[in-house]
């Protein structure tokens, strides 16, 4: 069995367990805290298979490692589940008095990502290891028993289970297929292979953690998502302002143009694209949802008195929406909106917002997100002087 070096910590030699949390007040999370092991992956399929979660939701990890090819299965269901990665903990450490979030008010800790978990971090879609946590890697090393030694010093114990060491060429033969196998997991997962050379620099017994630099370098904080705005003209030559925001699965849409059959008025058309990396969302479903109500939520750039997150909520009136929720023959969710002034003064004030139904999804705490995205205020502006 292929592992990591053995490290104190309070999960030291406990096999991973997966729990909910709460974070940044009251978002969801799954935190992984313990050793990897052989039954760590079908742990991991067990825990999202009795959960209600997004493709926002992030998995914690906090974890100095075990079992190579756990880690790397495990990697493989977090994204499979479409999930994200970080390195935290849920609670603060109990050695460190003085341990403070990683971030202002978000109800995470700093933890360790070393060894196998370093692999099965990089199986998030989005991956962000925060300054305070520790991501490190190491030499790969070969938990086992010497034969020979064994044997000379207790004739006379029969050990039947032990895990005897291989042969010279043996062992030899199984790290050169261990570490094709990881660099075959590393470039397949969307990080840069050549940050493996980074294990050759620390032994088997200690760690080398890697910089905030090297983590942006090695692709190892990445986000697998990717958004642009951009002016377009369609084929009868209307202008109109077109946001995309996609990964390997999907691609959701808005799209802001100026309807100028009676007075000039700007409309809203969003796309919510319902594959998905498990099969697509049931469309029917989400529009049932959205025929109940639709909320614009918005983040400010300043921060309240008190340094929270300045975060406001408006339900659509029903005059607001122009196009109900539909179900397209793609089998994805539109609808269109009367972006009027309030909702302008929302967009000219709002570093983010959200478009989301009022009901809460079935987690019975959020409503479901049709889209999430940073805006372009400059952008906004200018297709708003040319509707007027």
């Amino acid at each position: 069995m292929l592992c990591a070096p053995s490290a104190s910590a309070d999960n030291a030699g406990r096999p991973m367990t997966f729990e909910w949390g709460m974070t940044y007040g009251d978002v969801p999370a799954i935190f992984g805290d313990g050793d990897f092991t052989i039954d760590t992956p079908e742990a991991l399929r067990a825990f999202l298979k009795r959960s209600v979660y997004s493709p926002d939701t992030v998995i914690y990890l906090n974890s100095l490692g075990g079992d190579l090819g756990a880690g790397m299965e495990v990697g493989k269901v977090i994204r499979e589940a479409h999930l994200n990665t970080g390195v935290a903990r849920n609670s603060r450490d109990a050695l460190q008095a003085n341990t403070i979030d990683l971030e202002a008010f978000s109800r995470v800790y700093p933890g360790y990502c070393v060894s196998a978990c370093s692999l099965a971090f990089l199986g998030g879609v989005s991956r962000d290891v925060k300054p305070g946590a520790t991501y490190a890697v190491h030499q790969v090393a070969m938990n086992c028993v010497d034969k020979r030694k064994a044997r000379s010093q207790f004739p006379w114990v029969v050990m039947p289970n032990v895990n005897y060491c291989p042969e010279l060429d043996e062992a030899l033969a199984l790290v050169q297929i261990a570490s094709g196998a990881v660099v075959e997991y590393v470039r397949a997962m969307g990080a840069d292979p050549i940050f493996l050379s980074e294990m050759s620099k620390a032994g088997p017994n200690s760690i080398n953690p890697l910089t905030m630099d090297q983590l942006n370098a090695y692709k190892i904080n990445f986000t697998m998502r990717t958004e642009s705005w951009s002016y377009e003209t369609d084929a009868q030559g209307q202008f109109f302002l077109q946001y995309r925001q996609g990964d390997e699965w999907k691609e959701d849409r808005v799209e802001l143009y100026c309807n100028r059959a009676a007075a000039p008025r700007l409309f809203l058309w969003l796309v919510h694209d319902t594959r998905r990396s498990t099969g697509r969302e049931d469309a029917r479903r989400v529009v049932a949802l959205a025929e109940k109500g639709i909320s614009v939520t918005w983040q400010l750039e300043a921060v309240t008195p008190d340094g929270m997150t300045d975060t406001r909520s408006v339900m659509l009136q029903s005059y607001e929406l122009i196009e109900p929720p539909k179900v397209t023959e793609h089998d994805n969710v539109t609808l269109t909106i009367d972006v009027s002034q309030r909702f302008l003064d929302i967009l000219s004030g709002a570093q983010r917002f959200r478009i989301v139904t009022t009901e809460p999804d079935t987690n019975g705490v959020n409503g479901f997100n049709l889209i999430s995205l940073n805006l372009d205020r400059d952008k906004v502006a200018g297709i708003v002087r040319s509707c007027r």
